[in-house]
């Protein structure tokens, strides 16, 4: 049984799957904690530890042999996670207010993250044909 991809690919969509998978909980596991360190220090420092993926180091060319359904469901996810990190970074919002922004934030960057995970293990499948 081959892939369709390279092994190169392979693993730089392995990566990005599992990078999601972290960043998306970090995102949702620690909010109760860097909320509280936002309300109550109003500091935005950490956000940076919170937020940081290596989506951004990817290259164009790491890309190129997987399906554009994979590059369009990267691209959602994490100019989501970008939206998220932008509100935090620049809100003047009450802190109730962004708790409440957050929550519906993380809905819509799960069901992102669904998707991406589903298109990422359709071009991660073994192609059994012609064996």
């Amino acid at each position: 049984m081959k892939s369709h991809l390279s092994e190169e690919s392979q693993k730089v969509l392995i990566l990005l799957k599992l990078d999601s998978q972290h960043l998306f909980d970090r995102i949702k596991n620690r909010m109760n904690e860097y909320l509280r360190t936002f309300e109550v220090k109003r500091t935005r420092v950490h956000f940076k530890d919170i937020f940081r993926n290596r989506y951004n180091e990817i290259h164009v060319d790491d890309l190129k042999e997987c399906s554009s359904e994979v590059i369009v469901a990267l691209d959602k996810y994490y100019s989501r996670v970008d939206d998220m990190s932008w509100y935090l970074n620049h809100t003047e919002d009450l802190p109730n207010l962004v708790r409440d922004n957050l929550h519906v934030g993380m809905r819509d960057l799960e069901k992102s993250l669904s998707i991406l995970n589903l298109h990422i293990d359709a071009n991660l499948r073994i192609d059994d044909e012609g064996e």
